[in-house]
């Protein structure tokens, strides 16, 4: 009976998104990385995900500017390295009589927003009168609305996917 004993740089636990992220970059890089896992890749929580990669609009009204500012570059990278997975969507909010946001703040947030995706891989922002916004998107309640304001994230319908991308890109990187 032999015995072979191998060493790794870096121990991933779980095959879900983060971990297959982490390994594929981890690879890159040049380290010898395992991963373990104690179901299926991507059986946790990865494959109940809302699959929305948003760029953190809402954590803009708690002003956690360097959270959003990084959402949105990795959005901006995942629509770039995985533009065949992710996809636009487009988002809208609708303001009405009782919102405790108006159309001036909730415009506010969208040129926020839109500054902080400088190089950004989906549309701006529009903002949409109350009759523009009853044209554009007819199953929205007319009573009380002010206008809307729609904006662009992004969906990726198949994360499964993207984590097998990922993992036989690190299995890749690791035999160059």
């Amino acid at each position: 009976m032999s015995t072979s004993s191998t060493s790794y740089d870096v121990a991933i636990i779980g095959a879900g998104i983060n971990g297959a992220g982490i390994a594929r970059d981890a690879a890159l890089r040049g380290l010898k990385v395992v991963i373990v896992e104690q179901n299926d890749m991507c059986s946790g929580t990865s494959a109940i995900s809302s699959r929305l990669i948003h760029g953190g609009l809402r954590y803009l009204e708690y002003f956690e500017i360097p959270l959003v500012f990084e959402s949105l570059r990795e959005r901006i990278s995942l629509r770039r390295t995985a533009a065949h997975l992710v996809k636009p969507i487009r988002i809208c909010i609708p303001i009405y009589d009782s919102a405790k946001r108006g159309p001036l703040l909730i415009r506010l947030g969208m040129l926020l927003y839109d500054f902080l995706s400088v190089g950004k891989t989906v549309p701006r922002h529009d903002m949409l009168s109350r009759d523009a916004a009853i044209a554009n998107e007819p199953g929205l309640e007319s009573k009380g609305l002010r206008g809307a304001a729609r904006y662009y994230d992004a969906q990726l319908a198949f994360v499964e996917r993207l984590v097998l991308e990922n993992l036989l890109g690190a299995r890749a990187a690791e035999r160059k």
